[in-house]
């Protein structure tokens, strides 16, 4: 989003007024040619991208319904299978254990510094942006639809009004690239969408007032429809369009951002509606990229979207709820008796069917002559035998195991094997990992651009961070200088980002909390045992790395202090000792330096200072 926006109203109502009809009469916009083009152009390419992807986006809400346990082939008397949903909530598990944290590296020496404040200065932009919960909701997204979508910005709202960069999550159903290109920054343009009234459209954009019309231009789409509007008010769709613009003199990509609504302009950075188009004349962002970034399970070869793993296993879980249904019919038949009476039998079936009874009369010498029951005949064990099977092939084949998921079972109890099959597991949890960190990696390459482009200069960010002596954190302040621009090009950050996995789950504290006891192990062996006190903080502390390296450095410095101390008594030792030879003595105790008779030889021995 650019640095000024005026949908962003410093007081914004609801947008739910009821408008009268007279005060929504459409008239035609004011615009010029070019304007004019850019509206016309805009709805082209969007209807153009929604035809083209409307069979991903009918598979995402195909993948949504079955994530919801709403896949329209399944029984309405027998439950679904929960199969499906436990391993997409698994491997959302592990990616959030396998979050990605970014490590910025200096190229150069004289860049450390630098790097490793840009390091703190990235982390706090993550966590002022709620980043934990975002990639919760991007990792379910990439899991059930394909593609989760991440969009870093600068919000000029944050921090106080002083602005930071943000990074939000948009679900890929309301996101529209080329459908021409696999990667979304070769394409002609990237479309938002949000679904919204006139009445709030007018409201957020007071300019616009009666030149928007009312659309539905998504018809298609179930996740489209916002429910009843208030009355007199209308449903319209809000598109907001970025795309590029090619500089041949400067040789390079100047992305653009605008903004429509029922075919009014609501704002455009090149034509400075809503605006001064001064502002971006070089474009929204220097990095002349499109601020979007897709977080993709699975590759489609030349699509831009992913597919996921609800598009892996939709088949075998409409097998197994098929299954459970043959099941659950069984059941049901089963549990009733069916009662075949031959008529004028002389059995009255009222009586029949009055379980209260005990005794019941009839005409005749032979029940079974007159009446048979019948029951369901048991169901084919290999029924369900061959859903335990689909169940169990879908938790192996998706890398959720018994074990990985928390499990036991399987008559499996040595230790070996349970390792060995967890990390069966781990290997697909571990590509899908680094197929994250990719995407991580180039959000945050812009995040760094951001920050230069639009950064103050001089300001001063506060930061929890650093260490303390005593292994507490404190408060770090970081001076961010603004690097001068060479034209209209900013020069490219002395460092590159490294993304490292930060493990967060209790297993993995386990194992830090083991290899902290190796490292003091190790340092005792060496001479240098690590203080009691700080090593039970150190073990109560957060699981990190840098954590062990930063104890072991301060323990070493300790005791190198203490050499050094050593390193000068004994030198004071050895001159007292030099001392005490010369008036004829062996040695000198403390005892003896203590004396009065001591000092006083020591201060007959000082030279006197001469007198001219």
């Amino acid at each position: 989003m650019p640095r000024k926006n005026p949908a962003r109203n410093k007081n914004p109502t609801p947008g739910d007024i009821r408008l009268r009809e007279k005060d929504i009469a459409i008239h035609d916009q004011p615009l010029s040619e070019k304007g004019q083009e850019l509206v016309r152009r805009a709805y082209e390419l969007f209807e153009f991208f929604r035809e083209k992807l409307e069979p991903e986006h009918t598979e995402m809400q195909e993948a949504r319904e079955m994530r919801q346990l709403r896949q329209s082939s399944r029984s309405y008397t027998a439950p679904p299978s929960m199969t499906l949903n436990s391993c997409v909530d698994n491997v959302i598990a592990d990616q959030i254990d396998n979050m990605p944290e970014a490590v910025l590296v200096p190229e150069r020496e004289e860049t450390e510094d630098s790097a490793n404040e840009m390091s703190d200065v990235v982390g706090f932009v993550l966590y002022q942006a709620g980043w934990p919960g975002k990639y919760q909701k991007i990792m379910e997204d990439a899991v059930v639809t394909g593609t989760g979508v991440a969009q870093a910005f600068w919000d000029e709202d944050m921090m106080d009004g002083e602005g930071m960069v943000n990074v939000i999550a948009w679900h890929p159903e309301d996101f529209y690239p080329d459908p021409l290109y696999e990667n979304i920054q070769d394409g002609r343009g990237v479309f938002k969408t949000t679904n919204t009234t006139v009445a709030w459209v007018e409201e957020h954009y007071p300019d616009a007032r009666g030149y928007v019309q009312a659309d539905d231009i998504r018809p298609d789409d179930e996740a489209s429809v916002i429910g009843e509007v208030p009355d007199g008010d209308k449903k319209v769709t809000l598109l907001e369009f970025w795309y590029k613009r090619y500089d041949a003199k400067a040789r390079k990509n100047r992305v653009h951002m605008a903004q429509f609504a029922g075919k009014a302009l609501l704002y455009s950075t090149e034509l400075g509606v809503g605006c001064s188009e001064s502002d971006y004349s070089e474009g929204v962002y220097a990095h002349g990229q499109y601020p979007f970034h897709l977080f993709k399970y699975r590759d489609v070869f030349r699509k831009p979207f992913g597919t996921g793993l609800v598009h892996d296993y939709k088949d075998t879980q409409h097998a197994i709820d098929r299954y459970q249904k043959y099941i659950d019919d069984n059941a049901r038949e089963s549990s009733v008796t069916r009662y075949f009476i031959r008529r004028g039998s002389g059995v009255n079936v009222e009586d029949i069917a009055d379980l209260s009874k005990t005794f019941v009369e009839f005409d005749g010498s032979d029940i079974r002559q007159e009446m048979q029951t019948v029951q369901a005949s048991p169901l084919n064990g290999q029924v369900y035998q061959m859903m335990t099977f689909l169940v169990d092939a879908m938790k192996q084949d998706s890398g959720q195991n018994q074990f990985n998921r928390g499990e036991g079972g399987g008559g499996i109890t040595a230790a070996s094997a349970i390792s060995q099959l967890v990390a069966q597991g781990g290997k697909i949890t571990r590509w899908h990992v680094e197929q994250f960190k990719d995407a991580f990696r180039e959000m945050i390459e812009q995040i760094l651009w951001v920050l230069s482009e639009y950064i103050d200069a001089d300001r001063v960010i506060k930061i929890v961070g650093g260490w303390e002596s005593g292994m507490g954190m404190k408060d770090k302040l970081i001076t961010l200088h603004v690097p001068d621009k060479d034209g209209d090009r900013l020069p490219k950050p002395a460092f590159s980002v490294r993304v490292q996995v930060q493990k967060h789950n209790p297993v993995w504290s386990e194992r830090f909390n083991e290899l902290l006891m190796r490292a003091a192990e190790v340092s005792s062996q060496g001479g240098k045992p690590i203080p009691a006190d700080i090593l039970i903080g150190a073990v109560q502390g957060f699981p990190d790395k840098g954590r062990i390296v930063r104890l072991l450095q301060e323990v070493g410095t300790m005791y190198d202090q203490i050499a050094q101390m050593r390193q000068q008594i004994e030198g004071q030792q050895a001159v007292i000792d030099s001392d005490a030879k010369a008036l004829g003595m062996t040695s000198v105790t403390q005892a003896q330096m203590d004396s009065p008779n001591y000092q006083t030889i020591i201060q007959a021995m000082q030279p006197k200072e001469q007198t001219a």
